[in-house]
Order: C-alpha cells, then structure tokens, then sequence
C-alpha cells in the first residue's frame, strides 16, 4: 500500500502543489550561448538545486536519469507530469546500464538531458564522471547551470542541502562557460574534465 501510494498518487498531488507554488516564483534566465541556440546540450547542475531547477525545462525536448527505488519511481512519474522523459537508474544502481540507454536514446532522438552531477548520494558538490561519458558518447556539450536566489529554504538533513525557493521570490539562473568533450578521450582525461566541470559549476555558484 505504501508503495501505491508513492507511486500512483503521492506524484500527482505533488505536480499540483508544485505548480501553484512555482506560479508565485520569478525566473530570470540569460540567453542561451550563441553556440547552442537551435542545438542539443546537457544541462549540468549539483543536486542542490535540482528543486528549483525543474520549472526552467519542463515540457521541453529534455531526458533525466531516475533511481529504481520507490523513489525514483515516484519521481518518474513527477517529472513526466511535468513534460520530461526518463530513463531509469543512478550511480548507484542500474546505473551503468542506464548511461548505455540515455547515449542511445539521445542519439536517436536528437534531444538533449539534464544530469545532476554529484547525484544520488553525493559526495556534495563532486562531479561524477558520468557526464562527461555521457557526453563523449552523444557528442552533445554540456552547459554548467546554478540558481541564485534570497534565502532559500534549506533541507540541511538531506546531504545535498537542497534549496527550495520561498514563495514570491526571483530565481536568478547562471550559466557557466559550456565544456565541450571530445571522442577521442580517455580515462585520464575524462578525470581532468570532470574536475574542470566542477570548477566551472563552482565558479558560477560561487563556491
């Protein structure tokens, strides 16, 4: 039953109240990169801010990988009401197996997806290197995005101390220089990049 509900009920009830709660909130957005106007790209964000994120690319062309558990199937259902499409698994688990799925996946449908980078059980603030595998394999550059906004609410249980943006107030969206990742790299490689993505991520959170 319990299951059921997180599930078959819980997601809708929390689409609703997202909805009215996110209507009283401001976005400011900048331009998109020249470079990736009219193309595809992987939005790369820390799971901080994962809540107040995903208003900006809902009903969008966007793919985002969910956890099997309870959980991630409750969020499944939450992000489809909300216009985005999923492919199940994490670091964690099925994660591998996931990643193979999202490359194919973009490549065929030419779309773009948004990744949590130090996601599902941090550490907080460290790139995993899967983006970058991720966008190896798609060709797609990746655009590091953080939110700045007056004090948030804070979840400061939850190790990602994630923020939620109070009712009423303005959201401010930051872009990073965009990270272009080439085939031909290799483990090394994908190391330094990973680390450069989480300088650029830092850099524009101000960390």
């Amino acid at each position: 039953m319990k299951k059921y509900i997180k599930t078959k009920i819980l997601p809708y009830l929390i689409y609703y109240i997202y909805k009215i709660y996110f209507s009283t909130i401001r976005y400011i957005e900048p331009k998109l990169p020249k470079e990736l106007i009219n193309n595809d790209f992987i939005v790369a964000h820390f799971h901080q801010d994962e809540l107040a994120l995903i208003p900006t690319r809902a009903n969008s062309n966007f793919y985002v990988m969910t956890s099997q558990s309870t959980d991630g199937m409750m969020m499944k259902k939450l992000l489809h009401l909300m216009g985005y499409s999923c492919v199940e698994g994490s670091s964690s688990r099925g994660g591998a197996k996931a990643l193979l799925q999202l490359i194919e996946v973009l490549k065929a449908k030419n779309a773009s997806a948004v990744m949590a980078v130090d996601g599902p059980k941090g550490p907080i603030y460290k790139v995993k290197e899967g983006i970058i595998i991720l966008s190896k394999h798609t060709g797609l550059p990746i655009l590091p995005v953080t939110v700045q906004t007056k004090d948030p609410f804070i979840f400061t249980k939850s190790w990602n101390k994630a923020i939620l943006p109070k009712p009423f107030s303005k959201v401010i969206i930051k872009f990073g220089e965009p990270l272009y990742v080439k085939e031909g790299v290799n483990k090394e490689d994908i190391k330094e990049l990973a680390l450069t993505l989480e300088s650029r991520l830092k850099n524009i959170k101000g960390l």
